[in-house]
């Protein structure tokens, strides 16, 4: 069932912003748990903060990859999820994700995700992330970058550490990540669902994976028949997505060099064509 009420103080269905106390938690473990955000949980993300492990980390799985074999940036991005803060001292929205992806890591079977916060303001935050190969450190995957906003406080006390996530063993037949998400194409465009808690942040809005999911779904269609890969990935998130469905666009870019550049924005088909999200992603070849 589509979730896209309105709370009588206006704000949308699932904003954690109206809640204080241990009724933030509540809602927090709820918005987070078995019929709530899809993104970590699937992906099976573990992080220091989150779930009060020595290192981050995630398996690769082989619905991770593109089609080429390497870490889809999507993936990558997902895993580390830049904004500086965390559920558990912010109520955090990001503002843009940068990916450099130095290794597609074709034969890596899982990665360490090490995030360095570089700056916590009163309302900003800074942090930058390197993914290594789990079982070799010096070997760096990718490095990334974002910056995040503080739309609320969280209290004081009372966080505790999320399960790690079951985690979903790898077979030949999984369905591609957009397909889990609700993702279609229809029209020469890739598309996502209207707000469902799935899909829906801890501010009531689209959250980002789905978006970085759509964007990957949209260069790597590209980047196939190309026979190229993505090795910079930037995000700009420019307002929530609070109806949908929500439709990507894709303009490649011309270049002369040997990089060819895609620019792909998202639209709120149901808040008349707003834009949500501004992406560019640059194009190596895949070899």
């Amino acid at each position: 069932m589509t979730e896209t009420t309105t709370a009588p103080d206006g704000k949308t269905a699932g904003d954690l912003r109206t809640a204080q106390g241990e009724e933030f938690w509540i809602r927090l473990r709820e918005a987070m748990g078995k019929d709530g955000l899809l993104t970590y949980r699937y992906l099976g993300r573990v992080s220091e903060d989150m779930h009060g492990v020595p290192v981050g980390h995630m398996v690769i799985r082989s619905d991770m990859r593109d089609s080429h074999g390497g870490i889809r940036p999507a993936a990558l991005a997902i895993s580390t999820a830049e904004t500086g803060f965390t559920d558990f001292d912010a109520l955090p929205a990001p503002i843009s994700s940068g990916l450099n992806i130095v290794d597609p890591g074709r034969d890596v079977k899982k990665v360490a995700i090490r995030r360095h916060v570089l700056k916590v303001g009163r309302q900003l935050g800074f942090s930058r992330t390197v993914v290594t190969d789990w079982d070799n450190e010096d070997r760096v995957i990718a490095v990334t970058h974002g910056i995040g906003i503080k739309l609320g406080e969280a209290p004081a006390e009372g966080a505790e550490p999320f399960p790690l996530p079951e985690g979903i063993a790898d077979r030949p037949d999984l369905p591609p990540l957009i397909a889990v998400f609700g993702g279609w194409k229809s029209d020469g465009h890739w598309r996502l669902p209207a707000l469902l808690p799935q899909n829906r942040s801890t501010s009531g809005t689209l959250h980002l994976g789905p978006m970085h999911l759509a964007f990957d779904a949209a260069a790597d269609e590209i980047a196939a028949a190309q026979g190229t890969r993505v090795m910079d990935w930037q995000v700009l998130f420019l307002s929530g997505g609070t109806d949908g469905p929500f439709r990507v666009d894709v303009k490649p870019i011309p270049a002369t060099g040997p990089a060819r550049v895609l620019e792909l924005t998202m639209v709120d088909e149901g808040r008349g064509n707003r834009l949500v999200a501004s992406a560019s992603a640059s194009l190596v070849a895949a070899g």
